[in-house]
């Protein structure tokens, strides 16, 4: 019964949502929702497919989207790819488990990734709203690394301390490397948790850029901001510092990778010359995959009377993974075994890779149309920040660094907890930009009125 405090999260969105408008209760109680408490806490109830807080806080907010802002949307190219992605899974799911958790799963879709997605088009939808999205979710990080720090020493996240008597089932992500805690925070693997700072990483740096850290912050941003004048540095390298630390506390190689494409993509945003140096960016992933492959080989194969590192035992068990469950894959190609459902080999049941994971449940189709999704964020996301003045920092290319760096980290870890909702909600983010009229970089703006998207015209011419 404790765990049915999750509706609590559906009744305070179903409140501010009514007082104070879609704008605030997106910003100051979604969002807080959706970061501070783990998707491990969860309610099971007999025909009521709500399972998270975060799920609980949406539905009022999808009820407000649809009422003020239905006739706003519109089907565009990735809308139609989202639609298609989302079928192909229930349908999928609906031949592997039967009605009743394909039921439960299309309601995971909805309000997780569709959900989101809508959130990310149609709420933020001026410079204004970009700036207050991006700092509340460094306040929330921010707020994450004294957090970090506990967990570090303790071995547990407080919010898991504190809430876990409510649900005795969840569980915490710890993992240990090096004789060290590795930091999850409330996103249930460290992998999954540096992907988060990684992303919010890129977006300070984006408030950076366009001068958002310069004046005095509101706010609890405030408040931490005079906590930190004694120390050295302005606000935003502060912030930089903190948010680096974090990155290295969870210990993950894959989004540290990832990041680092992520950085060197969104450098060549800012350049003069973008073009030219998108050829010498794409040059370098060419050559830096090449060589990262061959390397990586040569590390998992050691020479005979050689003992594998650590590291090098973790790489090979992905690899070795992969080869032995091709055996299911093949079984069942097209249609999977189920969300959860898919056959497990004995000290093997870890799946560390969202694209094969996500085909043994299912099917082939499925990662592929995910990575079709991946990659036309990518491309029409740089396309958009090559028409930004010279000078300026294009939030696409920002954008279109988090989408590369998930990319690459998800072929080390499942898709899992608060990652997959965070990136349909960027996907959305970004897509609804792309429609706005051109704004001002600067962080005192005044909003821009929202812009239908013509995507249905796009795809019919």
């Amino acid at each position: 019964m404790t765990a049915y405090v999750v509706f609590v999260a559906l009744f305070v969105a179903a409140y501010c949502v009514q007082r104070d408008g879609l704008e605030a209760v997106f910003l100051k109680v979604w969002i807080p929702i959706f970061l501070y408490i783990p998707f491990a806490f969860t309610a099971h109830i007999p025909l009521v497919p709500i399972r998270t807080f975060s799920q609980a806080a949406i539905v009022p907010i999808m009820v407000a989207l649809f009422k003020e802002k239905g006739h706003l949307i519109r089907f565009g190219r990735l809308e139609i790819l989202l639609a298609l992605y989302v079928l192909l899974r229930v349908a999928a799911d609906f031949s592997s488990r039967g009605y009743k958790d394909a039921q439960n799963y299309a309601f995971y879709m909805l309000s997780c990734l569709i959900g989101p997605y809508l959130m990310g088009h149609y709420i933020i939808h001026s410079r204004r709203m970009d700036i207050k999205t991006a700092k509340m979710f460094v306040l929330i990080f921010l707020t994450f690394f004294p957090m970090f720090l506990y967990e570090a020493k303790f071995w547990v996240n407080p919010i898991f301390k504190i809430m876990s008597p409510l649900f005795p089932d969840a569980f915490s992500g710890l993992s240990i490397r090096y004789g060290l805690a590795r930091t999850a925070g409330t996103f249930e693997h460290p992998i999954l948790a540096c992907i988060l700072v990684v992303a919010v990483y890129r977006m300070h740096r984006w408030l950076s850029w366009v001068g958002a850290w310069k004046d005095a912050q509101q706010g609890w941003l405030g408040k931490i901001q005079g906590w930190l004048k004694p120390f050295p540095f302005s606000f935003a390298t502060q912030i930089s510092i903190v948010l680096v630390i974090m990155a290295i506390m969870t210990i993950s190689r894959g989004p540290w990778i990832g990041g680092i494409a992520a950085a060197v993509l969104v450098a060549a945003g800012n350049l003069k010359n973008r073009k030219q140096a998108l050829i010498i960016v794409c040059l370098l992933f060419v050559v830096g995959g090449i060589g990262g492959k061959l390397a990586l080989d040569a590390y998992i194969t050691p020479g005979e009377g050689q003992v594998m590192a650590e590291e090098a035992q973790t790489m090979l068990y992905r690899k070795v993974m992969v080869e032995r469950y091709t055996e299911f894959l093949v079984e069942r190609m097209w249609t999977g075994w189920g969300l959860t459902t898919v056959p497990t080999i004995k000290g093997m049941e870890s799946i560390d890779n969202a694209f094969f994971l996500m085909a043994l449940q299912h099917g082939v189709l499925a990662p592929l149309l995910f990575a079709i999704i991946f990659v036309y964020a990518i491309v029409s996301q740089v396309v958009f920040g090559l028409k930004s003045p010279v000078g300026t920092a294009p939030l696409g290319f920002s954008f279109a660094g988090i989408y590369l760096m998930c990319f690459i980290a998800f072929a080390s870890v499942y898709m899992g907890a608060q990652t997959e909702p965070l990136l349909f909600l960027l996907l959305g983010w970004g897509e609804g930009m792309k429609s706005r009229k051109p704004e001002s970089d600067s962080p005192g703006m005044p909003a821009a009125a929202p812009q239908a998207s013509h995507g249905f015209r796009r795809v019919l011419n």
